[in-house]
């Protein structure tokens, strides 16, 4: 009886059925950089989120601005609205506009602006034709 048990485990020992370290070592290093670039690309998405999210407030900030601007033409040129958390500083400037005038060039800039700042564009009819231009910046704070 004790000569099977010795058998057994000599054919337990000896057997190539089991995982050598190389392989062992090799299956935690690919598991290790799939894990680290989930990790990289979710931070980098996080990132984007959170900057979607700032410009999507500063345009709520816009709207608001304008709004009350076209309510109320005395409305403060400058000044700073608070949403989540995030100050947003905005700036009004009007521009006088004449459309009679064919010889005077308008041109908007719509294009992306710097990464920290909005604009948005209006028209105002006070006594005179105005364009409101109102420009919403923010600090940017990743904790």
């Amino acid at each position: 009886m004790r000569l099977m048990n010795l058998i057994k485990w000599k054919k337990i020992i000896t057997s190539q059925n089991g995982l050598s370290m190389v392989e062992v070592i090799g299956c935690i290093a690919i598991i290790s950089i799939v894990f680290i670039s989930f990790t990289t690309l979710s931070q980098t998405y996080l990132k984007v989120d959170l900057k979607q999210d700032h410009k999507t407030d500063a345009l709520q900030v816009a709207e608001k601005v304008l709004n009350e601007l076209r309510y109320d033409s005395s409305y403060p040129r400058n000044g700073e609205e608070e949403i989540n958390e995030t100050v947003f500083s905005y700036e009004i400037v009007t521009d006088s506009i004449d459309f009679r005038d064919k010889n005077e060039q308008y041109e908007l800039d719509l294009g992306e602006n710097d990464l920290t700042e909005v604009t948005m564009y209006t028209f105002l009819y006070d006594n005179d034709t105005q364009i409101a231009t109102v420009y919403v910046s923010w600090e940017v704070r990743y904790d």
